[in-house]
């Protein structure tokens, strides 16, 4: 699972708290140990040594009662003044638990006696005590302000990166926009400027681009609409039924060449820009007019070329789907020998399927690139990255099924164009 920078930082203050919350907890706890085994140690050592100084001379067994002490001078071999519970240990210090109570139990064995001293520690334990549950508790809490402590910190130093990402979110695309929010002097601050600077050099580019479309279709269109008063011309001298049909030719590619002209003038605008300026038109009608307009070029090749629909049928972008229809005819046509062409028309999808050579999958994931050929890799292929273009431009979903013949199977291609979300998204 990948993590969010934010949760990500929260981790880590989380566990920088954590472990120096727990170095801390055991630091105090080798403390108290300490504490008990060194001070209290020493001071029943230094406390005995009194005792058996003090009493050397005493030639009787002793027990000496004291406030929170009790110090025994026994013979080795007769220990009954001694507790029960007491008996029995070696040289050294002792710790002894009896039921609610502890003791700290000093033995040593010189000059033939057995002495002891026995402190009652039990008020120290219920110290102890309260202090272990009170480092425990001072962990936890300071676990917990830990947590919302982090949790605010992550957000207060995200906080200038999320506002960056929300401004860029909702940035227009048009000429001009830059960003507005004041960022700190910070890297999120170096990171705005730099995003600023490009956006206007994008935005800048967009500009040039769409200038540039609108002054071509301009001249273009100058120069067409001279080519069709000649051709007007020229139909009214009544020319020879070869000259005609020469110039029922040009007609055609003038007509094909207004529509590339403003598809590509269409290309250069945003769907939301051009919204309204497109003109709708029936998808069977469309294909319906491509399929006529290649199928001269497909009977001399021995093509068969169909049509098959599924009501209803949807309306489409005039010029834009003729671009479409155009390319992938034009594609079909040219890579298929022998066999046929069919054209699948649905409320969802446009497909167009042949039975040609096929495609290599090294090459699937290319072919839409600008520049990449089914014939020659090393040509100048421009119609499925044509058909690419207005897809993205349009919302569509452009999916490309081929295999090549392998000897046993069928080779052929399916290009499919998507309109919907609802669609199935397999390719």
């Amino acid at each position: 699972m990948r993590l969010t920078i934010k949760a990500r930082l929260q981790l880590v203050l989380n566990l920088v708290i954590v472990t120096t919350s727990l170095l801390a907890a055991a630091g105090m706890v080798q403390l108290v140990f300490w504490f008990e085994d060194t001070l209290f140690y020493n001071h029943l050592q230094s406390d005995l040594t009194d005792h058996i100084h003090e009493h050397q001379a005493q030639p009787q067994p002793l027990v000496l009662p004291m406030t929170d002490t009790t110090y025994y001078k026994l013979a080795k071999n007769d220990q009954q003044l001694l507790p029960e519970a007491f008996r029995g240990y070696p040289q050294g210090g002792h710790e002894v638990l009896l039921g609610n109570k502890a003791y700290n139990l000093l033995v040593r064995d010189e000059s033939g006696w057995i002495h002891v001293l026995v402190q009652d520690q039990s008020e120290f334990e219920r110290y102890e005590l309260i202090m272990f549950t009170g480092i425990g508790l001072g962990v936890l809490l300071i676990w917990w302000l830990g947590f919302v402590l982090s949790r605010r910190l992550s957000l207060q130093i995200l906080k200038p990166m999320a506002s960056l990402a929300q401004e860029v979110a909702h940035l227009p695309e048009q000429p001009g926009s830059h960003l507005t929010g004041h960022y700190p002097d910070d890297e999120t601050g170096q990171l705005a400027r730099i995003f600023d600077r490009y956006v206007l050099r994008v935005n800048e580019l967009l500009l040039r681009e769409q200038q540039f479309s609108a002054n071509a279709s301009h001249e273009l269109r100058t120069c067409m609409m001279v080519i069709r008063g000649a051709l007007d011309m020229l139909a009214e001298s009544e020319p020879s039924s070869q000259i005609a049909r020469q110039l029922q030719r040009i007609d055609g590619a003038l007509g094909q060449m207004q529509q590339q002209t403003e598809l590509f003038l269409q290309l250069s605008r945003t769907p939301d820009s051009q919204a309204g300026n497109n003109a709708l038109s029936s998808l069977v009608e469309l294909a319906k007019a491509q399929l006529a307009d290649w199928q001269p070029l497909a009977a001399s090749r021995g093509l068969s070329l169909r049509l098959n629909t599924v009501e209803p049928v949807p309306l489409v972008p005039t010029s834009m789907m003729v671009a479409v229809l155009n390319n992938l005819l034009r594609n079909a046509i040219q890579h298929t020998l022998t066999g046929s062409i069919e054209v699948d028309v649905t409320p969802d999808y446009l497909r167009v399927s042949d039975t040609g050579r096929g495609i290599s999958d090294e090459l699937q994931a290319k072919v839409v690139e600008r520049g990449v050929s089914v014939a020659n890799p090393q040509g100048f292929g421009l119609g499925l990255a044509i058909v690419a273009r207005i897809c993205e431009h349009q919302g569509w979903r452009l999916c490309l099924s081929s295999s090549a013949a392998d000897g046993t199977h069928a080779s052929g291609t399916q290009v499919t164009v998507y309109f919907t979300s609802a669609a199935d998204d397999s390719c």
